[in-house]
């Protein structure tokens, strides 16, 4: 089997179709196909914006990248533009944050049916969420568990959480003991970027079922490499991708793998500085 190359993005906040645009960018300069795109949650799915969170409306009043989701949930020109550019990744594979349309996403969850690991919740059949709790394997060959949501029980926890953006232990439990190569979460391992933050029950999931790697997003501040007891799970940290000017350094890295092992790097600094709030469209 040859390496299978999937780039993996931060919190996007409605920015589907400029990382999407990023990635095609990144696989035409690069000369690498792209067997797909994984996503740490915060993707901002709220197609409706009227429904937006309480932060989700107060950014989206400065930014319009932050209701993006809404191009992509019904067909758009704007969409129609990106997904006939070459080379297009095939889909963006993801799992929930806490800034996310949850009723929505459990209607799209419950109409593909319990037999389904992900499932579409866009026009175009790019936008795959991984069910909590399960593992969706993706061209190539690579299985992704993911979790949903961010920690209520550290001593520096949010505790004004929806339910559903919490993180369940019934997703924890399944996955420490299930059989995979990616964990995507949204929340941060306990102590992992803040003292006193954090998921313990990430932790364990970790210690459990041992993948090769973990990212999650949800923190400020460049995304980086974290050291710690992690048995032999490499933990990466992705900034979030707001295009304030240029693409955040930290914000998306590319993931190789073949078969039982793989590498994962951030995305040349100096290269995201080349997609620009301005020129993303073009790139």
């Amino acid at each position: 089997m040859r390496p299978s190359t999937y780039l993996v993005f931060g919190d996007l906040h409605g920015r589907v179709l400029p990382a999407f645009k990023l990635a095609q960018a990144w696989s035409r300069e690069h000369a690498v196909a792209l067997a797909g795109l994984l996503q740490v949650g915060d993707l901002g799915y709220f197609p409706d914006p009227s429904r937006f969170d309480q932060a989700t409306k107060r950014h989206g009043e400065k930014d319009a990248l932050e209701g993006g989701v809404r191009l992509v949930a019904q067909p758009s020109k704007e969409a129609d533009a990106v997904f006939a550019g070459a080379p297009c990744p095939g889909a963006l594979w993801f799992t929930a944050g806490n800034h996310e349309d949850y009723e929505l996403l459990k209607e799209w969850e419950r109409g593909a049916g319990r037999g389904e690991d992900s499932f579409v919740v866009d026009a175009y059949g790019k936008l795959r969420c991984v069910r909590d709790g399960h593992v969706a394997e993706l061209p190539g060959g690579l299985r992704v568990g993911a979790l949903w949501g961010i920690d209520d029980r550290a001593p520096r926890a949010r505790k004004r959480i929806p339910p559903r953006g919490r993180i369940s232990h019934r997703g924890t439990a399944a996955l420490s003991c299930a059989n995979f190569d990616v964990l995507l979460a949204h929340e941060s391992p306990r102590d992992a970027i803040l003292a006193d933050s954090g998921s313990e029950e990430i932790g364990a999931v970790i210690h459990c079922a041992r993948p090769a790697f973990a990212f999650f997003g949800h923190y400020h501040g460049t995304g980086r490499r974290v050291e710690g007891d992690f048995g032999g799970t490499r933990v990466y940290h992705l900034s979030h991708l707001e295009l304030r000017s240029r693409a955040e350094e930290g914000s998306v890295g590319v993931l190789t793998w073949d078969g039982g092992a793989g590498d994962f790097a951030y995305l040349d600094p100096a290269w995201l500085r080349t997609v620009t709030r301005h020129n993303w469209k073009h790139r």
